[in-house]
């Protein structure tokens, strides 16, 4: 057959050569090539583009919050406790039941000691939890509000140095301040107490007894373990956080007997202090925690004087979450 003559046939042939469809396993081969390649694509841009910024904010959160959820389940499980929820409780909202705020008429003695409490030190995992927000200090800017106090010459102490004082039987250092913290949960183990540690400054951490070991709550070998520092110092703040002053007489003495029994039975120290939940108190109240064998309370009405007549209803100055460090020089 003469060369032309095939040459001829063979583009024919090409041009009736049916073309790719659905139905033809060509057209399925060249539509998973395109699918891969394009998915190289986006893979390539967002491992540096907009996930990777992503997951860069997610990590400057876990840094920011100084330990993953992870390794607070392994604090925990090495310290005895059952593994931790994944994320701390919201923030405990005010009773139902509206309670007058109760203060008891300065007298006697008095010494001027700020003492400032805190609830969370960590992020705020909801940001729609406005409460929770309002009490979560996040750890560097509590790193920075440390630093702050010791460069600036204050000395935090004990309650129970500043009682010594207001009776007499002992003198203050220069610029005495006392660092509470409310509540017991587990983010103070591991976000406030290395902090502490690392000025070494005093702390006061009330407990309320019937939580400890529960989801986001301290458990008994962190508490024991930071009590054999010397630093840090643990007091009553009732069995599960009610507010005292709606409570029968029966409760009201449960709530304060108990736990003061609770604290002294592991910690083999004497408990002299109580803070009220929600800094709800009245004369009544101020009564059964006298009767409970304690030297004084907390509340958490503003003030800076502390006196023998309001020792049993003590001011604090309340520390929210994003002050500025010239707001946190002013407040105090």
């Amino acid at each position: 057959m003469p060369r032309k003559r095939t040459k001829r046939i063979k583009e024919e042939a090409k041009k009736v050569q049916p073309k790719p469809t659905i139905l033809n396993p060509k057209f399925w081969t060249i539509f998973l090539a395109i699918y891969l390649l394009s998915l190289l694509a986006i893979l390539a841009v967002t491992n540096t583009g907009f996930f990777g910024s992503k997951q860069a904010s997610s990590q400057d959160k876990i840094a920011n919050s100084k330990f993953t959820t992870s390794q607070i389940n392994r604090t925990a499980q090495a310290s005895n406790s059952a593994t931790l929820v994944s994320s701390s409780p919201s923030a405990s909202p005010a009773p139902q039941v509206k309670h007058a705020v109760v203060i008891p008429p300065a007298s006697g003695r008095s010494v001027s000691v700020p003492i400032i409490y805190y609830h969370y030190i960590g992020l705020n995992p909801n940001p729609a939890d406005k409460l929770r927000d309002n009490l979560s200090v996040v750890p560097d800017l509590f790193d920075q509000q440390l630093s702050y106090l010791a460069s600036s010459g204050f000395n935090p102490i004990t309650l129970d140095t500043m009682y010594a004082a207001l009776k007499g039987q002992a003198s203050l250092p220069a610029k005495p301040i006392i660092l509470t913290f409310d509540d017991g949960y587990v983010d103070f183990y591991v976000n406030a107490f290395p902090i502490l540690r690392k000025y070494g400054f005093h702390a006061i951490a009330f407990i309320p007894t019937g939580l400890v070991g529960t989801g986001y709550y301290l458990n008994w070998g962190q508490i024991k373990e930071m009590d054999a520092t010397g630093l840090i110092s643990f007091q009553a703040h009732s069995i599960n956080h009610p507010a005292m002053s709606g409570l029968s007489d029966a409760e009201l003495k449960r709530q304060t007997v108990e736990p003061k029994a609770a604290l002294e039975a592991q910690l083999g120290k004497k408990v002299n202090w109580f803070a009220y939940p929600y800094g709800v108190s009245n004369e009544r109240v101020w009564q059964a925690v006298k009767d409970a064998g304690y030297i004084g309370a907390t509340g958490t009405w503003g003030g800076t004087v502390e006196t023998e007549g309001t020792l049993f209803n003590l001011p604090r100055l309340k520390i929210p979450g994003g002050l500025t460090i010239p707001q946190f020089a002013q407040r105090i």
